[in-house]
């Protein structure tokens, strides 16, 4: 089963990627602080009905640091990639959430790195700087993302894998997926609630989530799956291997886009051939398991 929450992890946010692009049409929010809040909201309520472990203080302080590590940071650079970049090569960027998990598991939890992973990561890099060597060949009459995007979007699966390590050393000693999941959550909102009244626009921020944009808060029930996918992942593989899996969510969005975004999302063969060197280097890691 932790195969399939991994996967199901990957398609769940697959599916918040396409729904943010949907919901930034016409307008500059990028939908983070909507999605946070869906997610309190939704896991909070599910949370109410679900058994709670005995309190250990040392994994409520993690849970709420993977949040905030994986939302505040990761989620917030992901969704901007996802504007920048669009869906598909943002989601692309996110196979590298495994070798940032491999090097804070190993650091952390003390999971070994064999030869194997190391090759799959070095596989996966370079199907990620193919990904970023085709913003040089757009198509006729489409203006290429600035490399500003690529960064951005690169460097939201460090911040994923290092929150996924972080987690899974919560869920070792507070064994709810569903809990977890809610005061991660909660910790994230009152991350984000804090930065935008230290910037001024906490107001702004409030008044986008009352006008309702719907696919933001179809986003955040996405990425609420997904994060309870995950812990549930968790209970049975280790950190990296969860990362392998949830990976593969740049596939899924490209399927998605080509489904969904036809009209907004090019997806030319270097784009596909990137993501294909990028699930080969996935194949290659998850062999150890």
């Amino acid at each position: 089963m932790g195969i399939v929450f991994g996967l199901l992890t990957a398609v769940f946010y697959a599916s918040a990627s396409i729904f943010a692009k949907v919901g930034q049409r016409n307008t500059d929010d990028d939908g983070v602080y909507t999605t946070v809040v869906t997610n309190v909201v939704a896991l909070c309520v599910v949370a109410l009905f679900v058994p709670r472990p005995e309190w250990d203080t040392y994994a409520i302080v993690a849970m709420c640091a993977g949040g905030i590590v994986g939302t505040f940071f990761g989620r917030s650079l992901m969704l901007r990639g996802v504007r920048v970049v669009g869906p598909s090569r943002a989601g692309a960027f996110t196979t590298g959430t495994p070798v940032a998990a491999a090097v804070a598991g190993w650091i952390v939890l003390g999971e070994a790195i064999t030869i194997s992973e190391a090759l799959g990561g070095l596989i996966t890099v370079v199907g990620l700087l193919w990904l970023v060597r085709s913003r040089r060949a757009p198509r006729a009459g489409v203006e290429a993302p600035p490399l500003k995007g690529y960064l951005i979007a690169a460097a939201a699966p460090m911040f994923f894998g290092v929150a996924f390590v972080i987690r899974k050393l919560g869920l070792e000693r507070f064994d709810s997926p569903l809990l977890g999941s809610a005061i991660g959550a909660v910790a994230a909102f009152a991350t984000l609630s804090i930065y935008a009244a230290v910037r001024g626009d906490l107001g702004e921020k409030i008044g986008r989530v009352r006008n309702l944009n719907r696919y933001f808060v179809l986003a955040g029930l996405g990425t609420s799956l997904a994060l309870v996918s995950q812990f549930n992942a968790f209970r049975t593989l280790e950190a990296w291997v969860v990362g392998v899996f949830a990976s593969t969510q740049g596939i899924w969005t490209l399927l998605m886009s080509w489904v969904f975004l036809r009209e907004e999302e090019h997806i030319d063969r270097n784009v596909v051939g990137a993501i294909l060197v990028v699930a080969l280097g996935v194949t290659v890691i998850s062999l150890q398991t």
